[in-house]
């Protein structure tokens, strides 16, 4: 901001490159944060998240914390590829959709009336997610183990 740009975009691209670090809508209140500070405005200084946006509730989401668009690139990627160009334009309806009824749900009536109060980010950056277990696989073949424990 204070060297004169008008953006960013926050991204991990896919997490493919460096698979441990922070996603974009994890560090997009602490970057809203430093920019106040620094003086800016949404108006003043976009800032794009790019990654994970699946639902419509991930689009509102990244509005409540400041974000002023999303990126979906593999849900379009998808779509495309599963249906052609209209599957794009059904994705983007849905999208739409879903958002307007998280949107209705959380008494939001347009874009500007969405913030940060309308989301929790006390656990943002947690990360416990249980491993599935494949119990056909454990159950019926026997286990990988080191030539040095045979």
């Amino acid at each position: 901001y204070k060297a004169g740009l008008q953006g960013c975009v926050l991204s991990n691209h896919g997490g493919r490159q460096l698979d441990t670090c922070r996603s974009g809508i994890e560090v997009l209140p602490e970057v809203m944060e430093a920019l106040r500070e620094a003086g800016a405005t949404r108006e003043t200084f976009a800032v794009f998240v790019d990654g994970g946006v699946r639902r419509g509730a991930d689009i509102f989401k990244a509005v409540a914390l400041g974000a002023a668009a999303v990126g979906v690139g593999r849900p379009v990627l998808y779509s495309l590829a599963s249906y052609g160009d209209k599957g794009i334009v059904r994705m983007v309806h849905m999208l739409q959709d879903e958002l307007q009824m998280v949107m209705r749900l959380s008494g939001t009536p347009d874009i500007a009336s969405i913030t940060g109060s309308h989301v929790i980010t006390k656990n943002l950056s947690d990360h416990i997610v249980p491993l599935p277990v494949d119990n056909l696989t454990q159950g019926t073949y026997m286990p990988l183990m080191p030539a040095a424990r045979l």
